[in-house]
């Protein structure tokens, strides 16, 4: 099929805003011409839109079942997300209402959520487990994630993640073995995830564990994420930046500026999530990263704690809680997440490129930044195909 959009008020590539008016020109699912000039052909208005790559979630946990709200009111008293996960709630109670529930439920609550997301903006998802935390029913929820990629119009990449915290019906050392011993050699015979992530926190994973599945998953050739410095200071982040290849560092709320200078020179994307800081109720962002050449990326890290499909509400937060200028979190959320999920750097938006992108209802990205509770995501195009439009 081929068409044109014109007028477009401008373009953002995923590296560079330029500014309208601009006429794209799509043809057999390429974009094969870029111009300021006038367009006598017949086309599609864009004008008052942006022509944008879409969005890329680099971190989420998007498969599970039940949910947490009577925690709200819990945080609210004056509990900390490690004293309610300390008392049996929190990521525990989602586990056993995820194992409560049967593949068909699970896998219908997945592609409604990417139903949503691919309504705001995103075609690229990372897709962790972690409520599963046996040998059986991680499988059962990597195998979910992949009939889910099968299915939806959404790339998506999933990601090991049955170290998310110890189980309550297992010693600590023998889940490690486990996971060492059973999930990871079965993962990676039926290569059933891209990468593998350990939360190592307070309350979650210790050092020396979350270095001993690294160790396998090295053995195996996953590559690895972390969850860290979210909680309290470990200083996982560098540790792990320094002895394995990383693809992220995620969260990290309480690290230093040498610990982004060390992911900087170990080429670690550092992930953020910053309606997740909402809701743990805390005040600490991320410090010093501005002061390095640290290659950054944004999630909704979706989950029954952060209840966020929107990658435009995670842009805004970026700038608001984070202080990004609009253009580093529009960069953010397209070719640093996927860095941090692929590992490499995203095609630019550009003549024979791929015509994947999306239109977003505003003159500039001040002003997308700046309508913080909207979505201005009008069309969602893939190969040149139209997957979405706002009525």
């Amino acid at each position: 099929m081929d068409f044109w959009i014109t007028n477009l008020s401008g373009l953002f590539d995923g590296y560079n805003f330029t500014k309208g008016p601009i006429n794209i020109e799509v043809s057999d699912g390429k974009i094969i011409n870029i111009t300021k000039n006038k367009i006598n052909h017949k086309s599609i208005d864009g004008s008052g839109k942006i022509l944008s790559h879409p969005f890329v979630d680099g971190h989420t946990h998007l498969i599970f079942a039940g949910n947490r709200f009577n925690e709200l009111s819990q945080k609210l008293n004056g509990l900390t997300y490690s004293q309610i996960l300390e008392s049996g709630g929190g990521i525990h109670k989602t586990v056993k209402q995820t194992r409560d529930a049967s593949d068909e439920e699970l896998l219908h609550l997945v592609m409604n959520r990417l139903d949503l997301m691919l309504q705001q903006g995103t075609l690229n998802v990372e897709i962790k487990t972690g409520y599963g935390l046996s040998t059986s029913e991680e499988i059962r929820l990597l195998k979910i994630i992949n009939q889910a990629n099968q299915l939806h119009q959404i790339d998506i990449s999933p990601t090991f993640a049955a170290a998310h915290v110890y189980p309550k019906d297992i010693s600590p050392k023998d889940y490690v073995n486990e996971i060492i011993d059973e999930m990871i050699p079965y993962v990676a015979k039926h290569n059933l995830a891209t990468s593998t992530d350990v939360f190592c926190d307070k309350g979650a994973f210790t050092i020396d564990d979350t270095l001993t599945i690294f160790d396998q998953s090295q053995h195996y050739k996953l590559p690895k994420k972390v969850h860290a410095e979210e909680i309290a200071y470990t200083g996982i982040a560098k540790i792990a930046s320094k002895k394995y290849d990383m693809l992220s560092a995620d969260h990290l709320l309480h690290a230093k500026q040498d610990d982004f200078e060390t992911l900087s020179s170990n080429n670690v994307v550092a992930m953020f999530m910053p309606t997740a800081t909402l809701g743990l109720f805390t005040k600490s962002y991320p410090q010093g990263f501005k002061d390095t050449n640290v290659d950054i990326g944004l999630g909704t890290d979706f989950n029954p704690n952060n209840w966020t499909t929107s990658m435009q509400t995670v842009i805004r937060m970026a700038v608001y809680l984070y202080k990004l200028t609009p253009i580093n979190a529009m960069k953010a959320a397209t070719i640093g997440s996927y860095k941090s999920i692929y590992g490499h750097a995203q095609e630019k938006l550009t003549i024979n490129s791929k015509a994947t992108f999306i239109l977003i209802k505003s003159n500039n990205l001040s002003e997308f930044v700046s309508k913080i509770d909207q979505n201005l995501i009008t069309d969602v195009y893939k190969h040149g195909k139209l997957l979405f439009q706002k009525n």
